[in-house]
């Protein structure tokens, strides 16, 4: 059984700033997107979707993940393990949500 250290990590502004990043980008691209997306068709959103997907191969990216203190190829695995599970129904989009909202534990 796995067992994580639950501490508070005390983070500078600029890593704060690019775990937000990668969280939202998780998000949406798992399809959890703010108010905004209640007015977007279908089309718009799987756009969203597939455009946050492949952000995570993007020098953007990459950016983000040097400002949060972590590497590229670490979060990708994570996202990649993340829509691997969710995808093969071995958790749910709540678990998913939860995991995102924790992934400041894994970096």
């Amino acid at each position: 059984m796995k067992t994580y250290n639950h501490e508070k990590i005390d983070r500078t502004p600029e890593e704060q700033l690019g775990l937000a990043k990668i969280q939202i980008m998780f998000e949406d691209s798992f399809g959890i997107f703010n108010a905004k997306s209640g007015v977007m068709s279908y089309i718009q959103k799987e756009r969203e979707r597939q455009s946050a997907v492949a952000w995570f191969r993007s020098k953007d990216c990459e950016f983000f993940c040097d400002l949060a203190g972590t590497t590229q190829d670490h979060i990708v695995k994570l996202h990649d393990n993340l829509m691997y599970n969710y995808n093969t129904k071995k958790i749910t989009l709540d678990e998913v949500r939860y995991a995102i909202r924790k992934l400041e534990l894994k970096i």
